[in-house]
């Protein structure tokens, strides 16, 4: 076994995340000559610019599933949650790929389920217990976030259990970490509040 570490990231996700930084970059490119030409005061609309880019960066780029081959982590935004593999019963895509343990269930934002314009592409079905009567739930399959992630990760988890490197019997006492990304949750915090004064003044 390596010790390769592997990511995943939302293509769609990381597709909305550039298109509304370079709307943000442009609008704040705008604000910079206006209130060079016109008014300094035009200068309060950069506290809200700032803050839709900090929060498009938490909700659409940060969210990241990285895995091991001692654990899997999932960077949501706002906090990142590291699960031992032995922990995992289950690759869930429900409502988006979902880490199942014993205790409790862990949502990835990095791949949520196909939404009702969501056109996923046919071909291979999905690996584990996820086809209802016999069909693919729509969440499940390739082409969304959720089912491209779930095949990729799922792959990654039978492999090591084939190959015995997850011990047997921890389930019940391995614990998953939670780090909070406190530095993001307080400038988000700082911003917000910063957002609505700048307004008031515009």
């Amino acid at each position: 076994m390596t010790d390769d570490v592997r990511l995943y990231r939302s293509t769609t996700n990381t597709v909305i995340a550039i298109g509304a930084w370079v709307a943000v970059t442009a609008g704040a490119a705008l604000v910079v000559l206006l209130g060079a030409t016109r008014s300094t005061q035009q200068l309060w609309a950069l506290v809200p610019l700032a803050l839709i880019a900090l929060l498009v960066g938490e909700l659409f780029w940060r969210p990241r599933i990285i895995w091991d081959e001692k654990s899997i982590t999932l960077v949501n935004p706002y906090a990142t949650t590291t699960v031992p593999w032995t922990m995992v019963v289950d690759i869930d895509t429900r409502f988006a790929l979902t880490v199942v343990t014993p205790s409790r269930r862990y949502r990835s934002s990095a791949a949520p389920a196909a939404g009702a314009l969501t056109m996923p592409r046919g071909g291979r079905d999905s690996l584990g217990p996820d086809q209802k009567g016999g069909v693919l739930r729509k969440s499940d399959a390739l082409g969304t976030d959720s089912g491209d992630a779930a095949y990729i990760i799922r792959g990654a988890w039978h492999r090591l259990v084939e190959s015995e490197a997850i011990p047997l019997g921890r389930a019940g006492s391995d614990r998953a970490r939670v780090h909070v990304h406190v530095t993001a949750l307080a400038l988000s915090l700082l911003l917000a509040a910063a957002t609505v004064p700048a307004l008031l003044n515009l």
